[in-house]
């Protein structure tokens, strides 16, 4: 079937300076969570604060200072995602299967040759691991009969502003990711008078969602430490968080009824691509004042990435009077922007017996500190940089993070159980009333440790829930989605000491 193709002219529409960011987006990169190895992740990722852990680097990098030689590791990882999507009373479920690298490093020790300072310190241990922080991958299908709106009603709200739209050229050129599409494509009318129609005017329409999202972030760790009379442990290290994040948003309306003249079915797919790396230090120590205590403490800067968009809609129509099928591209669009990621302070106590351990953290961040900086100096840019950094200052706040875990150890053996439970990070003014937002992850594995090699294996499974608005429209009676996700994992870490 032969398509029509629509190509549009930018006119006085600088693509560079249209800004994609939002809320949502800082709120997607600022709560990222350490995987790492399967040894960290099965007893909750508390290694932090145990030591010899390799994890460590993106968390207390303190803990490198406990290895007595150097090691290797490597963590691939098999995660089946597991998403629930309701929407108007409709259920529907999706299971997707993901690959992923958890962790690739390798710590290096060394003592002093000196007797002075074997004395006081163990020498000093280099550190350098690639860990994985976050796992955007999900899918979500869902749907179902809006008696309400269509996404029809935005666009033709937003024509309908007098103060953007004086004139069909507006029409045709001041909303090229999705509006002026739709307009010309004729799904949008205005008569003589310059009076707005929609094709789903007062006519009940079927909505099929599909939101894939691809991508993670991963942590580029270097650091040093070293321990001091066998009391204190100290370390930091240099974190390149690298993101990469890819989003689809494709949204079918079809008249099922009969309700709508002419008109079948018509789709409209958003795309997004995001990439970014950036920057931050972490700083940690972990105090031994009793031989099987321990007691630590890590601060990590705001994380400053520097950020690249890429993002596209691209419309078809199927119209029962028409023998092709319409179609309609925006321009490629395009921004650079500056991200900041939120401080963190991690601190807990675990306790080390000859039979094992038990160690507890917690970790504090304030999303409220997220914030965006865009490249442009003029003064629409500014301001809505600033509508948005006010936006994220109202609706988030402090995030809490408990974390638990136990290692069992009866040589060469050992049996591992964690659990991790993060607070909503929404105010109570903007958390949303109908769903929990906050995230519970618990773990479960088993290791052999031989004189040179280690094989760790670990179960993993985060569950959490968020709320997808399709659209906005001035009556504030859009649907609402509640996508569900159940994340179970399965990590094995490989590792071997020289």
């Amino acid at each position: 079937m032969q398509k029509q193709v629509f190509i549009f002219s930018l006119l006085a529409i600088l693509v560079s300076t249209l800004q994609a960011q939002t809320d949502i987006d800082a709120l997607r990169f600022a709560t990222p969570s350490v995987q790492g190895t399967a040894r960290d992740i099965a007893v909750g990722n508390t290694m932090g604060t145990i030591g010899a852990e390799i994890s460590a680097l993106s968390t207390n990098p303190a803990g490198i200072a406990k290895f007595s030689s150097t090691e290797f590791s490597f963590t691939p990882a098999l995660s089946i995602n597991k998403t629930t999507s309701t929407y108007l009373n409709n259920s529907s479920k999706k299971n997707k299967v993901n690959f992923q690298i958890n962790n690739l490093g390798i710590i290096v020790s060394s003592r002093y040759s000196n007797t002075t300072a074997v004395d006081k310190w163990n020498g000093i241990k280099f550190g350098f691991a690639l860990n994985r922080l976050a796992n955007f991958n999900n899918e979500y299908h869902f749907g179902g009969l809006n008696t309400q709106n269509s996404l029809l009603t935005h666009y033709g709200e937003l024509l309908k502003d007098r103060n953007i739209i004086q004139s069909e050229d507006d029409a045709k050129t001041k909303y090229p990711f999705g509006a002026s599409i739709a307009y010309l494509l004729g799904l949008i009318t205005s008569d003589s008078l310059g009076n707005i129609y929609t094709a789903t005017d007062s006519s009940s329409i079927q909505q099929d969602f599909i939101i894939s999202r691809k991508g993670g972030i991963n942590e580029l760790a270097i650091g040093v430490g070293s321990m001091y009379k066998d009391k204190i442990m100290v370390g930091a290290s240099i974190g390149v968080p690298i993101i990469n994040f890819t989003e689809q948003i494709y949204l079918v309306e079809s008249d099922v009824l009969n309700n709508i003249d002419d008109l079948n079915n018509y789709s409209n797919l958003n795309y997004l691509k995001t990439r970014g790396v950036g920057f931050n230090l972490k700083v940690g120590i972990i105090g031994m004042p009793i031989r099987n205590l321990r007691l630590s403490l890590a601060l990590q800067t705001p994380s400053v990435l520097f950020m690249k968009d890429a993002f596209s809609t691209s419309m078809e129509v199927d119209y029962a009077s028409q023998s092709v099928i319409l179609t309609g591209d925006s321009p490629d669009g395009a921004s650079k922007y500056k991200y900041i990621q939120p401080w963190k302070m991690t601190t807990g106590i675990g306790y080390i017996h000859k039979y094992g351990f038990v160690s507890v953290e917690y970790e504090l961040s304030d999303v409220a500190n997220s914030k965006f900086k865009f490249n442009l100096n003029d003064d629409a840019t500014k301001d809505y940089q600033q509508q948005v950094n006010n936006t994220i200052k109202g609706k988030y706040g402090l995030t809490h993070t408990i974390k638990a875990g136990i290692e069992f150890k009866y040589d060469p053996i050992r049996i591992r159980a964690g659990v991790q439970y993060r607070t909503s990070p929404f105010k109570k003014s903007a958390e949303p009333t109908n769903i929990s937002t906050s995230t519970l992850t618990y773990s479960a594995g088993f290791g052999y440790r031989a004189k040179k090699f280690f094989v760790d294996i670990a179960y993993y499974q985060t569950n959490q829930k968020e709320l997808f608005v399709p659209y906005s429209t001035n009556n504030n009676d859009t649907p609402q989605a509640v996508l569900s996700s159940k994340k179970p994992a399965i990590a094995l870490t490989v590792g071997y000491k020289l």
